[in-house]
């Protein structure tokens, strides 16, 4: 089967939903993007107040859950910037912590052939 006639899937599971119990979404097709585009709030209340006049539960229900998703992926990849960010501060700390312990035993070692 060629990869390239299939469509981009992800299927979501074991949702904490009480009407949606699996959800599938087709992603567009890859395309180069200059820059990531985010939904601003306002649309989205706006299209919240629409969907309230339509009292179209389900439909509700799986939007809700899918920016659920999205915003927890997100919020993974801000806390693994986070944690690298952190992890590169001790780095730095301990090699320059080696450094000057490294020069000070050189400079020890030095005084003592001396005498």
């Amino acid at each position: 089967m060629n990869q390239s006639n299939l469509k981009n899937m992800v299927i979501l599971k074991n949702l904490p939903s009480n009407i949606v119990e699996e959800a599938i979404i087709i992603l567009k097709s890859n395309k180069k993007i200059r820059q990531l585009e985010k939904i601003e709030n306002n649309k989205t209340s706006e299209n919240i107040k629409n969907m309230k006049k339509e009292n179209n539960y389900i439909v509700k229900e799986a939007e809700m859950i899918v920016s659920n998703y999205i915003s927890a992926l997100e919020a993974k990849k801000k806390q693994k910037s986070i944690n690298n960010k952190k992890i590169n501060k001790k780095y730095t700390k301990v090699r320059n912590y080696a450094y000057i312990a490294s020069l000070i035993i050189f400079i020890e070692s030095l005084i003592i052939l001396i005498k």
